[in-house]
């Protein structure tokens, strides 16, 4: 039986379509044009096959421009064929779709069994030696797959052999992402008692912080109870996939934990490892937002983490979805109409997903799509003024992906370390718009609130790589870590960031249990980068308009340069530890500025 449901009407209560239609992908589970995908890439990727494995396609730049351009054809095919993303995406609307489920393993496995039988290509491509590298790099021919072969290259030392590979992608599921599937629908079906009704996991975390301070804590008391109920599975589940990953590194020879994620996004290690000892050496700089933070509270004794991001005051003002996607409208269309419209778009076409039910993921998230169909995001909003700036952020990411389809399907794709800039500056851009709606004791909570913003993008996900390390660290000297021990380690480093404004226990480190970033190893740094980056782009534009075209020019560049070759061509040095030192400082002057206003 086909659960998706076809075509979403407009509710009542906002006039807009507030679910996905999936149908823009494939109009159910047995849509033909499924399996006549998946026939495709297999019957191509059996002649590909047949032509180039065991054969001459590296000897000359000649050849292996021919054997790229229909590599990139069979790749095409593959980004193109969308049927794991619907139903990843049917999962994240409702974990109880077996049928989802089964179907996208079964998807998987085929596609994972083709995939395989092309790995030989870029191992081929990986071993041409290091001496006539250079020449492959330097002649016209190649010119249109010189950053992708400089990745492949760069690479090329963690390569296994081929069968090695192929294993590796066999077992990604079972050893990897179906615990996290595991995890991540128990999660979601998880209810909390409030106010006399079961509400979901996800809505309870998401009205938490709006609520009394009596209400705050017991309902924080609630979250932290379930998920202490069910961490048993979350303990497995983290020992399995942080053990995994102890064997591919050891066995790809990876030097630290992260290397295989900076690789990965295109970073290199020493810029990262300079950013994170940086932020983690300003960690005073959260810690007096945070004793700030309870004077403005009006708190004379220590937090509780229930507090963490508590508004200083109430915003009156609420926003349904509606209204927020006004205000979200108004504020693109000053940098430019062509943004909001990208937001009509998606409300147009059933392309976001808008509120918390029973069995959604937790959470919000953008999702590209291959080629040139519809990207979509999913929400969980609550009405509140974060939420408008969660789809702010959202579509931030959908921009970007829509932007870099100029660029050829080889590098429409942008790695995680860009990501992070594109969603944080429409965040940016949405900031001034919040503040004109709102009264003067509301804008200076408004901008308490940012500054909150910043201690979480920045300091928080630093001490999540911090505790990441940790993790990592502990399971590859003893072997199993309890719930407990990771709840603990996770609290240290909270502490390491929040200090003492906090009273910390070892129960505070329980949301481990549903925080997705430790399951994407050393995700977290890219959220850090990518906040200070985008407000140097932000405050650039402010200045001179004209920037515009800079941030434009990053916008469209998806994966067609490394981060800092992007970057460098907007006039940022991201591989600069002064320019790390100097965002830091600028939020540093904020909280002097907060600190002064009435």
């Amino acid at each position: 039986m086909n659960k998706t449901k076809q075509k979403p009407s407009h509710t009542e209560t906002t006039g807009l379509i507030t679910e996905w239609d999936l149908t823009k992908l494939y109009t159910g589970d047995t849509d033909p044009k499924i399996e006549l995908e998946l026939q495709n890439i297999e019957s191509t990727v059996v002649k590909f096959e047949k032509k180039y494995k065991g054969k001459d396609f590296t000897s000359n730049p000649k050849k292996l421009a021919i054997a790229l351009a229909e590599y990139e054809h069979l790749s095409n095919l593959f980004s193109e064929h969308n049927s794991i993303v619907y139903f990843q995406l049917r999962n994240a609307i409702n974990s109880n779709d077996d049928v989802a489920t089964a179907q996208s393993s079964l998807i998987s496995d085929r596609l994972v069994a083709a995939s395989n039988r092309v790995q030989f290509f870029d191992l081929t491509i990986a071993k041409i030696p290091t001496k006539d590298q250079k020449v492959f790099l330097k002649d016209p021919i190649l010119k249109p797959y010189k950053y992708a072969l400089e990745k492949t290259f760069e690479s090329a030392r963690y390569n296994l052999s081929e069968a090695e590979e192929n294993m590796v992608s066999l077992l990604s599921g079972p050893a990897v992402s179906r615990w996290i599937d595991g995890q991540d629908k128990l999660v979601s079906q998880q209810m909390i008692e409030f106010g006399g009704k079961q509400i979901p996991l996800a809505e309870a975390k998401g009205i938490m912080q709006n609520q009394p301070k009596k209400l705050r804590r017991e309902l924080y008391v609630k979250i932290n109870e379930r998920l202490r109920e069910i961490a048993q599975f979350a303990e497995s589940e983290i020992n399995a996939i942080y053990t995994f990953k102890k064997i591919m590194d050891e066995k790809r020879g990876y030097k630290n934990p992260y290397t295989a994620t900076v690789l990965g996004y295109e970073n290199d290690e020493k810029t990262v490892e300079s950013m994170v000892s940086i932020v983690t050496e300003n960690f005073s700089i959260s810690r007096d937002f945070y004793k700030l933070h309870a004077e403005l509270l009006g708190e004379k004794k220590q937090l509780s983490f229930a507090d963490r991001a508590v508004p200083i005051g109430k915003i009156a003002k609420q926003f349904d979805f509606k209204a927020g996607c006004d205000v979200v409208r108004s504020a693109f269309s000053k940098f430019g109409l062509e943004y909001a419209e990208y937001l009509d778009t998606y409300l147009n076409n059933g392309q976001i997903d808008v509120f918390a039910k029973k069995g959604k993921t937790d959470g919000a998230f953008c999702c590209p799509t291959g080629g040139q169909r519809n990207t979509y995001v999913l929400l969980n909003y609550v009405n509140d003024i974060n939420s408008v700036s969660t789809l702010a952020h959202e579509m931030g990411h959908a921009i970007h992906t829509e932007k870099s389809k100029a660029q050829p399907p080889l590098y429409q794709g942008y790695t995680i370390s860009v990501a992070e800039v594109a969603s944080t500056f429409f965040e940016l851009v949405l900031f001034d718009e919040l503040v004109a709606t709102l009264t003067a004791k509301e804008q200076k909570i408004l901008y308490h609130d940012k500054l909150m913003g910043d201690m979480s993008t920045i300091f928080r996900q630093i001490a999540c790589f911090g505790f990441e390390l940790d993790l990592h660290q502990q399971i590859r000297s003893v072997g199993y870590i309890t719930h407990n021990q990771i709840a603990k380690t996770l609290t240290k480093h909270l502490q390491s960031y929040a200090g003492d404004a906090f009273a910390l226990d070892e129960t505070d480190g329980y949301f481990f249990v549903f925080w997705s970033h430790i399951r994407n190893h050393f995700y977290v740094y890219s959220y850090a980068m990518g906040q200070m980056i985008s407000r140097a782009l932000y405050e650039n534009w402010k200045r001179d308009p004209a920037y515009k075209t800079k941030i434009e020019s990053f916008l469209s560049a998806g994966g067609s340069m490394s981060p800092r070759d992007i970057f460098k061509a907007t006039g940022i040095d991201i591989s600069d530890p002064e320019f790390y030192k100097t965002a830091l400082m600028a939020i540093k002057k904020d909280i002097q500025t907060l600190r002064k206003m009435k």
